[in-house]
């Protein structure tokens, strides 16, 4: 597959493809902060004829870019997707991962265990909240809970799970109770089983994501001495849920393709 001529816009930018469980969006970075971007069902990468195509669309849409990165939390997807990359268009991809520079100091039991989509959410609150405590929280498939301090050293995490995988869960480890989508529910009681799930998840969640933060700010207060903590939500249910909770400062479902391509400038 030709490239374009040096010196197009198409040859300046940075392509970012993070590769969730259900989706996988691909964010083409120019000069400006914001990217543009594509969503496509992750399925839709299940086997390499389709990742070829993928990758033909895209590039035909807009254009070869001068440099990608890949952030997975499906591994064997991840590395399908960099060697067709760089056989097709002649590339070094980096994936992210906890072997690169990193903008953090990480100290993790299995490093290896840590997600690519941590690793990229943590850089790009590192930079977000440069000189500051923080708390990223990514509200997806997963619902992840990281901590920087001031010094950029990492803290810790939470993890637990999301919306749709407990709604998931009560339908099939139950007999009776049907699948429903979760959405904001005006009353905190239901008075159908699908309301009362709908009510249960929506507003447990909301419960447990804000008083975690609520927690986790008190401890890095009155135990690690920070004067001030700053809060970034992400995730396909980040505005959903940060809707509902003051203590989150900035929502970004971007962030972590946003730290993707800083990891990116940082390892090239």
């Amino acid at each position: 597959m030709e490239r374009p001529q040096t010196g197009s816009t198409a040859e300046q930018s940075r392509l970012v493809v993070v590769i969730g469980n259900t989706t996988t969006t691909m964010a083409v970075f120019l000069n400006g902060p914001e990217p543009m971007v594509e969503r496509i069902p992750s399925k839709r990468l299940a086997d390499n004829d389709s990742i070829a195509d993928a990758i033909r669309a895209h590039v035909l849409r807009y254009g070869a870019p001068q440099a990608i990165a890949i952030c997975s939390v499906v591994p064997d997807i991840a590395a399908r997707c960099a060697a067709l990359f760089e056989s097709m268009l002649s590339l070094p991809v980096l994936v992210i991962g906890t072997s690169l520079h990193l903008p953090f100091r990480l100290e993790y039991g299995n490093s290896n265990s840590f997600g690519a989509d941590r690793v990229a959410l943590c850089a790009w609150s590192q930079q977000l909240f440069s000189g500051q405590a923080h708390i990223a929280v990514d509200i997806g498939t997963a619902i992840t809970f990281d901590v920087l301090d001031s010094n950029r050293s990492y803290v810790g995490g939470l993890i637990m799970p999301g919306l749709d995988m407990m709604a998931g869960a009560l339908h099939t480890r139950t007999a009776q109770l049907p699948l429903v989508n979760i959405d904001r529910t005006e009353n905190l009681l239901g008075r159908s089983t699908g309301e009362c799930i709908r009510s249960g998840i929506f507003w447990g969640a909301v419960k447990q994501i804000g008083g975690l933060i609520d927690e986790i700010s008190r401890y890095l207060n009155s135990e690690l001495g920070e004067a001030s903590v700053g809060v970034i939500a992400t995730g396909g249910n980040s505005r959903l849920i940060a809707a509902e909770i003051e203590s989150i400062d900035v929502v970004d479902e971007l962030a972590v393709a946003r730290g993707s391509r800083l990891l990116l400038d940082l390892n090239l």
